[in-house]
């Protein structure tokens, strides 16, 4: 963030810091040191450019220096702490029509601030917005105006103004969201299960004795607390909330075994006193869904309160509203009353998934899934065990500093490392977009499955992210279907794969007056176990990632099947998940570009995995190495052309006579003799002879065009050439002025057959290539002996060892034409091992 605002010239020196409001929420402050006030509105619409909308500080203030402590370091206590008006002065206008101001008033209320700092331009990102708010506030102006908006209304209409419109627009049109937002009441005591609740109830039958989906609390409570005040507390809100009484059984309708839940009034909540922590070990043991309550409260020593709830009638916004509740009662004497309970609108969406109400959903689904899609394509363990079981279930787990867009960054390393380009995934969401269930306790959350589209890698980091939060987003608004129906429905893959973002509210939107909250915690950290809840839901997935906010930092959790997966993989994937996180300066780069192998790892893999550096011999030579291969198989034949055979032997001795014959008419070392040949053995004891003599050889086809032969040969300043052309007419017009040919096949090869003696050095000139100038004049390549010799002799073996093409061939076809590289490959190389080409 601040090297994106050090970039604006008028800012001499900047430093950004992360402060918390009263209320605990996060923001941004930039203080910087300017000769001049800032327009801070044309910063924020520069740094638009810069950065994502979340990391745009909020707030801005001229210093006139960076106060510094005696040890040098920064003095974030002298820093003057920002006021909203100083920046927004200018532009800041009030609310003016009546929806503006009610937006204003709901804008004040979710974000805690004072209605006079909000205004008609107020940006909904600007004051820390994100999708969760977002949620929030779509529940809450759905409520007040009886309309349905859903979370991309809000992010892409951020400004209030703007927003105002919308709803105005909406209640003009008279697009009523009564069909999705409205829950009625009803006069009766028994529900049919939802969907979320059925699982729970099947796995909680076959394991009676199981505590798994027992969620349980535990919280230190402040000196001098009225405890009986608190035990009045829970009553109140046992009583309110009604699905805190149910019980549940199955039920025959048509033929067919239903789950239902029942109200059962006549049911009691008892409080379970504790002389020790120990003794609270008992605390915690199963539940019978046939009985009510399906929770227990508990005290020990009046310090210490402990909740358990099963998984059946609660959810982890459940225990945030509990606490919530308890801390109003304990200020108020009252806690907040519901308009509906949770058997209503387990019928109310019984009674619209009957009546077709979300079928958009399933065409939602149904376009998202449309086409090919990859399942997570992590390497498994060779040998699997199928099942899932408490002892396959590990974890892996490491703090770390702020992260945000956590999902999209996952599948960044998953895509990068296996090449995946859209990922089958799933994501597990709250599911309490409904104002009239926000507060209200009950097993809500849900399992949602969703595409994550990478397929073009030419993308920038930040255009992927904001896709598949666009996707993210459109999955919030589609959440009413359970991921079972859906599956069902659609007939999708199974996916094995889950990701939870668990964000810090607790002390973030409760005042709590009850309770220590450095000193509360899970149950299970008193007993020494892990906190499972996380888990609950992810148990039917093979491996989860699950994001823990926490004050300072995040706690990253891999949950993995140790039957399917190696702990060295899921390591791996965290460790590149980091990596990815600490790269997020390349917002703006290609998403092929993001790194994502840790430095450590990458400096293992070239250094120590890539050890194929190999020592070879820079003063041999092509034409002296092949000089010894002609001695050791001078009857075998080297070169079958048309049906005529040139033993080892013979192309060594002609290859002589060709040197001799350069060396004689003054052909001097690095210069270069183009060769204008047809298809023939000619051109192979040409190029040879040429490089015995010390010149070297440029590779000509006599069908290039007059004008692109006669640049290429001025580019290297030839003095004579060489040639075999079968066609007499062609030939004839292969005359270059001051250049003189020499036709291969007319030498006497009968004479200066003897070896010549070498005259290079090994980084002389070997031989020269054209480009084939299609976009241009060909552009002529310099390969020097060493080049060459390396290449036939050392750079096909693995490490110096194995050669590549294996030691049993014998026979090499040669197709490609002399002017292109390959022909090196197909010639040179075999001629080199001894083999027939």
């Amino acid at each position: 963030i601040n090297n994106a605002i050090k970039s604006i010239n008028e800012i001499k020196h900047s430093i950004v810091i992360a402060n918390s409001k009263t209320s605990g929420e996060k923001y941004l402050v930039c203080y910087y040191i300017s000769n001049e006030d800032m327009n801070i509105k044309k910063i924020r619409n520069y740094l638009k450019l810069k950065l994502p909308m979340y990391m745009i500080p909020n707030y801005f203030q001229r210093i006139e220096e960076i106060p510094l402590s005696v040890n040098g370091k920064l003095d974030r206590k002298a820093l003057p702490e920002p006021d909203m008006n100083d920046y927004s002065e200018e532009d800041f206008v009030k609310a003016e029509t009546q929806t503006e101001k009610e937006i204003s008033a709901i804008f004040s209320e979710i974000f805690n601030i004072s209605i006079n700092e909000v205004g008609k331009m107020t940006d909904f990102y600007e004051i820390g917005g994100d999708s969760l708010y977002a949620i929030r506030l779509i529940s809450k102006i759905n409520k007040t105006y009886q309309i349905k908006l859903n979370i991309n209304d809000i992010l892409n209409h951020p400004i209030l103004c703007d927003l105002s419109k919308l709803v105005e627009i909406h209640l003009l049109e008279n697009r009523s969201g009564e069909n999705q937002n409205i829950i009625k009441r009803h006069d009766t005591k028994e529900f049919p299960v939802t969907s979320q609740q059925l699982g729970v109830y099947i796995d909680s039958i076959k394991n009676p004795e199981s505590i798994v989906y027992n969620i349980t609390y535990s919280f230190k409570i402040k000196k001098n607390i009225d405890i009986e005040k608190i035990k009045e507390g829970f009553l109140q809100i046992f009583n309110e909330h009604e699905i805190l009484k149910s019980r549940y059984y199955e039920k025959e309708i048509d033929g067919k075994f239903e789950i239902y839940g029942y109200i059962d009034d006549d049911c009691k909540l008892e409080f379970e006193e504790y002389d020790s922590i120990e003794d609270a070990k008992s605390f915690v043991r199963p539940f019978d869904l046939s009985k009510a309550p399906l929770i227990r409260v508990g005290f020990v020593n009046e310090e210490v309160l402990l909740i358990d709830i099963h998984h059946m009638v609660s959810d982890g916004t459940t225990n945030l509203i509990i606490i919530s509740e308890l801390n109003k009662f304990y200020r108020d004497g009252s806690i907040e009353k519901l308009d509906v309970q949770f058997k209503d609108y387990a019928i109310d969406i019984k009674e619209k998934k009957d009546n077709g109400c979300y079928d958009e959903e399933i065409e939602f689904y149904k376009n998202m899934f449309d086409g090919d899609y990859d399942l997570l394509n992590i390497p498994k363990k060779i040998q699997t065990v199928d099942k899932m079981n408490d002892e396959g279930d590990e974890s892996i787990s490491q703090s770390m500093g702020n992260c945000n867009k956590s999902l999209s960054y996952l599948w960044i390393c998953v895509i990068k490392i296996w090449s995946s380009k859209k990922i089958y995934s799933s994501v597990i969401t709250a599911n309490r977009n409904n104002y009239n269930i926000e507060n209200m306790i009950g097993m809500f959350v849900g399992t949602q499955p969703i595409i994550l589209n990478y397929e073009s890698t030419e993308d920038s980091f930040m255009k992927t992210i904001k896709k598949n939060m666009n996707t993210l987003m459109d999955v919030y608004d589609h959440q009413n279907l359970s991921f079972s129906e859906l599956i069902n429905e659609l007939k999708l893959k199974k996916v094995d794969n889950a990701f939870v973002f668990n964000k810090m509210t607790v002390k973030n939107t409760i005042k709590n007056d009850l309770f220590l909250e450095s000193d509360s915690s899970d149950i299970y950290s008193i007993y020494g176990h892990l906190n499972k809840y996380h888990k609950l839901n992810n148990s039917k997935f093979d491996i989860s990632l699950t994001v823990f906010e926490n004050e300072k930092d995040y706690l990253i959790s891999i949950d993995y099947n140790s039957n399917i997966y190696d702990s060295f993989i899921i390591n791996s994937i965290l460790e590149s998940y980091i990596e990815v996180l600490g790269n997020l300066d390349q917002f703006h780069g290609k998403m092929e570009d993001v790194e994502y192998i840790p430095s450590p790892e990458k400096s293992r893999i070239i250094n120590e995995f890539n050890q194929n550096s190999y020592p070879y011999e820079e003063s041999k030579f092509y034409h002296e190495e092949f000089n010894k291969i002609a001695k050791k198989y001078p009857d075998k034949n080297a070169i079958v052309f048309n049906g005529q055979n040139i033993t080892f032997k013979m192309l060594d001795e002609m290859s002589n006579s060709v040197a001799h014959f350069l060396r004689e008419i003054g052909i001097q070392r690095n210069e270069v003799v183009p060769l204008i040949c047809d298809r023939s053995f000619y051109y192979i004891v040409g190029f040879i002879g040429v490089m015995k003599s010390g010149a070297a050889y440029l590779t000509i086809d006599p069908e290039f065009p007059r004008e692109r032969i006669e640049y290429m040969m001025n580019e290297v300043n030839a003095k004579i050439f060489m040639k075999y052309i079968i066609d007499g007419d062609l030939e004839n017009t292969m005359k270059f002025g001051h250049i003189k040919g020499y036709s291969l096949d007319k030498l006497d090869y009968t004479k200066n057959k003897s070896s010549v003696s070498n005259i290079n050095q090994e980084n002389d000139i070997c031989y020269v290539l054209f480009t084939s100038g299609t976009t241009g004049k060909p552009k002529g390549t310099l390969t020097y002996h060493n080049n060459l010799l390396n290449y036939c002799m050392y750079s096909q073996k693995v490490n110096g060892k194995k050669d590549i093409y294996g030691e049993d061939f014998d026979n090499v076809l040669a197709f490609s034409k002399f002017t292109f590289d390959m022909s090196i490959v197909e010639i040179h190389y075999p001629l080199l091992r001894g083999s027939r080409v």
